[in-house]
């Protein structure tokens, strides 16, 4: 199990600005004390890949249901699974649009190919603002308009206090309540596999396409590639921790060139090889028809010389 400290620079300054450009106006601006310094820090994201979810811990759906995340997890499916809050001003809203905007361009579809998990670490949150933000993202996901399996595969949840800081701590997701009832958190979506395991962060919020992409076929082990490119794209990208995207392995490329040209050269020399065996058929046909040419003749020149010796007798006998 990695475990790996990543800081959100960018989440606190931004909660920074919030707090000092719009909570007060200019004249009443004021340094942050210490108490509010230490609840923006403290968000740090622990990774925690190969981590697995808490099974037995029951959140409540947009529609009132008390579910186990067991139940998720009982397919081949891989899962996008997403940490917010739905009232959050700005960063969650950001994250859900990006993720929106990604699974349209996306060839799987959720439901059908893998699910999406959406669930509000804020256990004051209730199924009334569950449903509203799940029926705003599905509205915008065009494929949920055609097909029904869609909708089953995107749900939102809310939970009790210690479901969320169950799955929160399983994941190495951390947060904290600041002033005005708002949070400090961690920008990032996670990968599942079909077996709960935490397999990749998706950090910030751009998400392109082939990268979710790769992500799901990670964490499926390519179980859900719908294509022989699919499996191409799978074998030849890895993902590097370090620049925290997917990158082309020049190895594996050469590995599938290398495989390549040995089936070209096979079918050349298979081609060649047939072709001479197509010829050498030909051949022994053609002899063995001159040969039965040749015979026939000779059985036909045979024929009419002892024909010619027969009418010839009796002219001799008289």
């Amino acid at each position: 199990m990695n475990h790996t400290v990543k800081h959100n620079p960018l989440l606190t300054l931004l909660i920074v600005m919030m707090t000092i450009a719009i909570a007060t106006p200019a004249s009443a601006q004021r340094v942050l004390d210490k108490e509010e310094i230490r609840q923006l820090n403290g968000v740090d994201l622990l990774e925690s890949q190969g981590s697995k979810l808490p099974m037995d811990a029951v959140f409540t759906t947009a529609d009132g249901r008390d579910v186990a995340l067991a139940q998720y997890f009982l397919d081949d499916k891989p899962t996008i699974l997403a940490l917010v809050y739905y009232e959050c001003p700005i960063v969650c809203p950001t994250v859900l649009r990006s993720l929106g905007n990604t699974i349209n361009d996306l060839d799987y579809t959720a439901g059908e190919d893998y699910r999406i998990l959406v669930i509000s670490f804020d256990h004051n949150e209730g199924t009334t603002q569950a449903l509203n933000k799940r029926e705003d993202f599905i509205r915008t996901y065009e494929r949920s308009k055609t097909n029904p399996a869609a909708r089953q595969g995107i749900e939102f949840f809310t939970g009790s206090e210690e479901s969320i800081r169950a799955l929160a701590g399983s994941v190495g997701f951390a947060f904290n309540e600041i002033a005005g009832g708002e949070y400090a958190h961690p920008i990032s979506l996670m990968a599942v596999s079909p077996e709960g395991i935490l397999t990749r962060y998706i950090y910030g919020y751009d998400y392109p396409t082939q990268d979710l992409k790769l992500t799901l076929l990670d964490a499926s082990q390519g179980k859900i590639a719908a294509s022989i490119g699919d499996r191409l794209l799978h074998f030849c990208y890895r993902y590097d921790p370090l620049a925290g995207s997917y990158s082309l392995v020049a190895f594996r490329v050469m590995q599938i060139g290398a495989g390549l040209s040995a089936v070209i050269l096979a079918t050349i020399i298979g081609l060649l090889f047939l072709g001479e065996r197509t010829r050498e058929k030909k051949r022994l046909a053609n002899a063995q028809a001159n040969n039965q040419s040749d015979t026939d003749s000779t059985h036909s020149s045979s024929s009419t010389t002892a024909g010619t010796n027969a009418g010839a007798a009796p002219g001799q006998m008289s």
